[in-house]
């Protein structure tokens, strides 16, 4: 069984549905699924900086802690603070402070004091904040309960920055660390970045690239820390191919949906077109879709058919013609017949509805045998309707009918009158192609128009004519 145009033309859109549906769920799956992955590596990021800097925040309470274990079985305290330096490579100083922040005693070779705002609160150890030393050293400051006073330590923090620096130099995230005085303790970008830097805002510009920001607190009292990862804009990007994939599904569907219900496109032929006008017409008119369904009939026709059909509406047009329709080749067959109901003959001229390139349906005109030519008439003056230029060349290739847009565009295009004395080339092009079964465009570079060419047979197949519709009109200087 051979299928019809209009039926491949389903079959390829819902192919092209089905694959355009999946398509677009896969896209969306593995935008989901690559959103996740980076989220987990986001993540993952993040945790490694808070365990490295709460390991070290941990480790310098649990060695302040040792050491005043160490400093309580001392008797001499003010050499024995001397001697907690040698407990841990990274102290620097040690001191004995009251609640009052006042020093008590402290190392020989101090090199920082604690300030009055570094008073300890509380029954637990504490860091208590970071600050330069005077070699210019970063120290963190840890203080621990000692004898109804406090031991304070200071700490170098070198090892820890350079940790950081080393752990995150290779990865797209970058980390900061700040202290509990909000003292940058480590900072990954350059120096005049850091001014720019807020602790509020969720962006920030370095070098020429956005970066997102994201902070977390560690300790108490709260150490920050912020992560800056480089927009990547997959949001975006994914948005734009889901509308974009989600677009050409629905012109698809929209498409398949009108191939699929036979959708009357070929009403849409005659815009601006009251048909009711049809209704008193002596003539019966039949307009059918692509499926070959009537979607009008005039009164007419109803009367014509009226022994065969109550309503013609929706009817097969084979099922009132059956000699009218596809070939079986597939193909269309357009022209004149002749059919005979009872005891009445009737002559048809069966055409196609071209519009853009495409054929929308096709118009059959209906009249006695001894009215062969008003149905002709009939037809010009639908062919006068239409916005666009028509000419109906006959088989002996001659213009048969044209409309007032053709006789604007090619002067005057009299009955008769052969088209090789309108446009030798599209003469040409119409002697090369008799026999197409096709619409066959064609491009007439001397005036610049571009036409499609429809050919009209009989029943029997003969070759009865051409149709040429105008779709692009040509250069008024050419024509004139």
């Amino acid at each position: 069984m051979v299928r019809s145009a209009a039926t491949r033309n389903a079959i390829f859109l819902f192919i092209a549905v089905f694959f355009l549906s999946a398509i677009t769920v896969l896209f969306t799956m593995e935008f989901r699924f690559l959103k996740k992955i980076m989220t987990n590596y986001e993540e993952s990021i993040r945790q490694i900086a808070i365990n490295q800097t709460n390991y070290f925040l941990r480790d310098l309470e649990a060695v302040t802690e040792r050491a005043a274990r160490e400093l309580a079985r001392q008797d001499e305290k003010s050499t024995a603070l001397d001697r907690l330096t040698t407990l841990d490579p990274r102290i620097t100083g040690a001191w004995i402070i009251d609640d009052s922040g006042a020093v008590i005693s402290g190392t020989s070779r101090e090199t920082l004091k604690p300030e009055k705002k570094w008073v300890p609160r509380g029954t637990k150890t504490l860091i208590l904040g970071v600050d330069k030393d005077q070699t210019g050293q970063m120290t963190v400051t840890a203080a621990t309960p000692f004898r109804n006073n406090w031991l304070v330590l200071a700490y170098r923090a070198a090892g820890f920055q350079e940790e950081m620096t080393f752990n995150f130099l290779n990865t797209a995230c970058k980390v900061a660390v700040f202290g509990p005085n909000n003292y940058p303790v480590v900072w990954p970008f350059e120096k005049e970045a850091l001014s720019h830097f807020s602790h509020h805002e969720g962006r920030l510009l370095v070098d020429g690239v956005w970066h997102e920001v994201s902070f977390a607190k560690v300790g108490e009292p709260p150490w920050s820390l912020f992560f800056f990862f480089p927009e990547n804009n997959l949001n975006i990007y994914r948005t734009i191919t889901i509308m974009f994939l989600l677009l050409a599904l629905y012109c698809c569907l929209y498409q398949f949906l009108v191939e699929l219900w036979r959708v009357n496109s070929a009403l849409s032929y005659f815009e601006n077109v009251d048909f009711a006008i049809f209704n008193y017409l002596n003539e019966g008119v039949i307009i059918t879709n692509n499926a070959g369904r009537i979607v009008f009939a005039n009164k007419a026709a109803h009367e014509i058919f009226s022994e065969k059909k109550k309503s013609l509406k929706g009817t097969p047009l084979k099922e009132i013609l059956g000699h009218i329709g596809d070939a079986q080749s597939g193909a269309k067959t357009y022209g004149t017949l002749t059919f005979q109901i009872s005891d009445r003959r009737f002559e048809a001229i069966h055409a196609p509805l071209v519009k853009k390139g495409k054929v929308l349906g096709a118009i059959t005109v209906i009249g006695s045998g001894a009215q062969e030519k008003t149905c002709f008439n009939v037809l010009s003056r639908l062919i006068e309707t239409l916005p666009m230029a028509v000419i109906y060349i006959d088989r002996h290739h001659k213009v048969a009918q044209a409309n007032l847009l053709a006789r604007c565009y090619w002067g005057t295009l009299e009955p008769g009158l052969s088209i090789d004395g309108v446009d030798p080339e599209l003469a040409g092009f119409i002697y090369r192609n008799i026999g197409s079964r096709t619409i066959k465009p064609v491009k007439l570079t001397s005036s610049n128009t571009t036409a499609e060419v429809v050919y009209v047979y009989d029943e029997e197949g003969n070759y009865s004519g051409a149709l040429v519709l105008v779709t692009t009109p040509p250069e008024v200087n050419s024509v004139l």
